[in-house]
């Protein structure tokens, strides 16, 4: 349920996001396009450049439009702030409230349903799922607060306090739902994990030019032959892969030349499982009783194309909004332009 509420919120918040991603990289080292320092210098002199057109256009502007200009920047970013602070728990919890049987009891549940193990009820799916969703919340709130913020430390605090206290109000919640498994201390560790990992790429660019995480979908045969229950797909565990991609253009953006082919490489680490969901039961079943396999977890490795590399070579202005803006959907869903190869788990009841 977190899983589908925290889609929502990303939807929601995107348009602000996108708009807040600043013009320029935070490091001309740490974020060049291409190869070699010739590209870091041309990046610093595109950034004196706009910097010196910004001066110029202000210097056209009296002291009494520069404070009016400014006045309305504030006014704004502070509009952003709190719609965003306001609007995303209240919609939140108001939607969960609606769809699922929050209050209906009013004794307080509280789940031990265990981690990655054979026996748990989707194989750690959703803790997989649960990872990746405040993963994704953390690095959009982040760049929506870094703007309205103005770079403050106060974006730290407003961007991983707000998806924190998203996580615990949702696990509240389920603790007073009858159809849900009441609160699960893994479900908000697995969270909390979440954000940590989405606060340190954001605080080393570096790092974060080299490893990210994404996740793949693809619809099961229920939802195929059942469009109409799509709204449900983040339960859909079957379908979805949870992964850890290495990119090996983060070599160029810390200035170290790797042949040009080798920047729309990518390497993914992830982890999926099937036969777990009652999506999957009358086929699990069968498959069980033919013994062929039935509920399964899967360690994968492979190796893919990182189409945000791609998308960038249709753009002389990487930093353009339209480059920025179609990159996004490709930094966080994985597109199976690829090979990988699974390794099939044994044994393991927690």
């Amino acid at each position: 349920m977190t899983s589908i509420l925290a889609s929502c919120i990303i939807i929601m918040a995107l348009p602000a996001s996108l708009a807040a991603i600043p013009d320029r990289p935070r490091s001309a080292a740490g974020h060049a396009q291409a190869a070699g320092a010739d590209t870091v210098y041309a990046g610093d002199t595109s950034e004196r450049l706009g910097t010196a057109g910004k001066k110029e256009e202000e210097n056209k502007l009296t002291p009494e439009e520069i404070a009016e200009k400014k006045k309305g920047e504030e006014i704004m970013k502070t509009s952003i702030r709190y719609s965003i602070l306001l609007a995303t728990p209240i919609n939140t919890y108001l939607v969960a409230y609606l769809t699922w049987d929050w209050g209906r009891t009013t004794k307080f549940r509280l789940s031990r349903e265990g981690w990655f193990g054979q026996n748990t009820y989707s194989g750690g799916a959703d803790k997989a799922a649960h990872l990746f969703a405040h993963y994704v919340l953390m690095r959009v709130f982040y760049n929506i607060f870094d703007f309205t913020e103005s770079g403050r430390p106060s974006k730290w605090a407003y961007a991983a306090g707000l998806t924190a206290f998203l996580a615990l109000g949702i696990e509240i919640g389920d603790g007073f739902c009858k159809n849900q498994h009441g609160f699960s201390p893994a479900d908000l560790t697995m969270g909390l994990l979440g954000i940590g990992l989405g606060a340190l790429l954001e605080l080393f660019p570096q790092v974060d030019a080299f490893v990210s995480l994404s996740a793949q979908y693809l619809p099961t045969k229920y939802f195929r032959r059942h469009p109409q229950r799509l709204k449900w797909l983040m339960d859909d565990y079957s379908g979805w892969r949870f992964m850890a991609n290495i990119k090996l253009a983060g070599f160029r953006y810390i200035g170290i030349y790797v042949p040009e082919f080798m920047r729309y490489i990518q390497f993914d680490i992830g982890y999926y499982t099937t036969g777990f969901t009652k999506y999957d039961y009358r086929y699990a079943e069968i498959q069980r009783g033919l013994a062929i396999h039935g509920k399964e977890r899967n360690i994968y490795i492979g190796i893919s194309i990182n189409l945000v590399e791609f998308i960038k070579d249709f753009f002389a202005d990487t930093n353009s909004l339209a480059c920025r803006a179609l990159q996004q959907p490709f930094k966080y869903y994985h597109v199976p332009l690829g090979v990988d190869h699974r390794f099939r788990l044994q044994g393991g009841n927690r």
